[in-house]
């Protein structure tokens, strides 16, 4: 991979997800660990595995660049398979861990 866009630190939630906050607590090799909020109030943490996708290059002929890359935050049907949600950030933090 010659170029790789990294996830930012802070993310404002936008659709499904529009009024939550996502701050990065931890990163590591192989893992992301977020802290989730709305109104300042912490509701979750986030753990997933580190994963990327080519940037595309042409949305209409779906051509997708070989050298342009970005990490990706999970879908909701990414949960439970390589992404996981904790109500403790111990648990989160175990899971981040053995990641």
């Amino acid at each position: 991979m010659e170029n790789l866009i990294l996830l930012e630190k802070e993310i404002e939630g936008t659709g499904e997800v529009s009024g939550l906050k996502y701050r990065q607590i931890r990163v590591s090799d192989t893992a992301y660990l977020y802290e989730v909020s709305r109104d300042g109030i912490i509701v979750c943490f986030e753990v997933f595995e580190r994963k990327n996708s080519a940037m595309c290059v042409d949305f209409e002929k779906r051509i997708y660049s070989e050298t342009e890359f970005k990490e990706t935050y999970p879908k909701s049907n990414s949960f439970g398979v390589w992404a996981w949600c904790y109500f403790k950030l111990a648990s989160a933090l175990e899971k981040f861990n053995s990641l």
